[in-house]
């Protein structure tokens, strides 16, 4: 039997590389899962020595047909590496696949044998239908193959439209392995897990100038609806089955970019996951998509935490530069809304924009001090991601260099979310430790704002900084302690996020 090994450099709880497995297992494959390493915020450590001899040795037991390695940018290096890694032991065809590959094909298939260009479903099970049979591999959809006469450069197939057709991610405990910390452990690494994350849906209805939705909506276009969606018992089934597979679960998040359904699909989800699941659910939420009539329904079902993507109070940067519709007035409709309908909110922000203006930043604090408290923040520091348009942009214009685009570089490694110890220009650390404040509500709003006119400060913002941290501290203490009585603080989480080094801006 045909044997697809699939590996996935730190990411636990991918759900592609699962889904993968899963499909290739329903054609009748073998599928097992290696986990590369586990995700540390902040704290991405290549492989060691001792760990690429583990990656070696399990290649070498399980002898595979095929290697399919699924990634997204950042890890472009050490894949790189692991893949020379498994030529020396296999010779296996390895395939590359995931959001980088898809974005930027061309430096891909200069190490490996293929790349999938898009949604891999059906390239990889086409690929080991013909291993299996013998067949030419030459022609498949979707595929940049390399071969003697150069590279054959396959066109992507029609984007699946009907999700069901889909089997749920593979759970199984036989099929998966994992290498961390010099060791290698057999089983699912994600099984003690109190959190389940599943997508409803797939791509998303926004094309926002940072995100990789935005080149897949180019690549794809053409080719049928980009954002889909599930029918709500295709998610019922795959939540009944995770429940059943993960006994210490408590809690479900759903992992789509934004939860936009029809009101008919919200009705009927509100029903079936009320009588069939029960369990405490977060989303994720474009202003402009909020809806009172659903969020109330959601809340009904168990909806506990909204993620809301405001990324700025400055409607010019939003606009102009991150390429988003809205208004700072649909954010504090939708914050006044989850605030008086007692649902948690998280607002997601993105900092150390070159393109920001010191009035941006001032915009900032100043939406941020008219939402209603409590709230967290979750920051991110906007990373120049390949090809997308603000690295372009930004790339055009000379503020940034081609060796500072992730791939060549790694910033996401040591600052995928922001922390104030991150080298930057006293202003912006001046403006990231106030607006960290926002968020904490025994900090009176008067005197960040105070603060936020104090032009020594902005030049000297040590003093600033060190009371952002205490204050954060004082914050993290209390978001541990409630997870530890909702029974959710699990060492997994622990492990991912808690460290002095790692310190989140909650």
């Amino acid at each position: 039997m045909t044997k697809v090994l699939l590996i996935t450099p730190y990411g636990y709880q991918n759900t592609g590389i699962r889904l993968l497995s899963a499909t290739l297992r329903e054609g009748e494959f073998e599928a097992p899962i290696l986990f590369m390493k586990a995700w540390r915020n902040n704290d991405i450590q290549p492989p060691t020595e001792d760990e690429f001899g583990l990656l070696q040795d399990f290649v070498k037991k399980t002898v595979p047909d095929i290697i399919g390695i699924g990634f997204g940018t950042p890890y472009l290096k050490i894949v790189s590496e692991m893949t020379g890694r498994l030529r020396e032991v296999s010779g296996a065809h390895i395939i590359w696949g995931g959001v980088h590959p898809t974005i930027a094909p061309e430096d891909c298939i200069e190490i490996a044998d293929s790349v999938c260009v898009g949604e891999g479903e059906r390239p990889l099970l086409d690929l080991a239908r013909a291993f299996r049979d013998g067949t030419p591999i030459e022609e498949t959809p979707n595929l940049w193959i390399r071969t003697p006469e150069g590279v054959r450069k396959n066109r992507p197939r029609q984007l699946l439209q009907n999700l069901d057709a889909l089997p749920y991610a593979h759970l199984a405990e036989a099929e998966m392995a994992s290498i961390e910390d010099g060791q290698l452990r057999h089983g699912n690494p994600s099984k003690d897990n109190v959190l389940y994350r599943i997508f409803a849906s797939r791509g998303c209805p926004f094309a926002c100038s940072f995100c990789y939705n935005s080149q897949f909506r180019q690549i794809f276009s053409g080719l049928g609806r980009y954002h889909r969606t599930r029918t709500v018992e295709s998610v019922m089934k795959e939540l009944e089955a995770s429940v059943a597979r993960l006994p210490k679960l408590r809690r479900i998040r759903f992992d789509d970019d934004t939860f936009v359904f029809p009101s008919s699909w919200i009705k009927e989800f509100v029903g079936e996951y009320t009588r069939r699941i029960g369990l405490p659910f977060d989303i994720l939420l474009n202003p402009q998509a909020a809806n009172e009539e659903t969020l109330r329904l959601l809340k009904e079902a168990g909806l506990v935490h909204v993620q809301v993507g405001i990324q700025s109070g400055s409607e010019d940067e939003v606009e102009e530069h991150f390429s988003r519709e809205g208004s700072n007035a649909q954010t504090l409709g939708l914050a006044r809304l989850l605030n008086d309908i007692g649902i948690e909110v998280t607002y997601d922000l993105i900092l150390d924009n070159p393109l920001a203006t010191r009035r941006d930043k001032e915009a900032m604090i100043d939406l941020l001090l008219q939402l209603p408290r409590p709230f967290a923040l979750f920051i991110y520091s906007l990373t120049n991601f390949p090809k997308s348009e603000i690295t372009d942009n930004l790339l055009e214009m000379g503020l940034i260099s081609p060796e500072e685009v992730e791939g060549r570089a790694t910033k996401s490694f040591e600052q995928f979310r922001l922390s104030l110890g991150y080298p930057r220009p006293a202003e912006e650390t001046f403006f990231a430790s106030l607006i960290s404040m926002t968020s904490k509500g025994f900090i009176p709003g008067r005197l960040i704002k105070g603060v936020s006119r104090n032009t020594f400060l902005r030049e000297h913002p040590a003093p600033v900084r060190w009371a952002a941290e205490a204050a954060n501290v004082i914050k993290l203490a209390g978001v541990a302690f409630r997870m530890m009585r909702r029974g959710e603080l699990s060492a997994f989480k622990i492990a991912e996020y808690a460290s002095f080094k790692r310190r989140l801006i909650q």
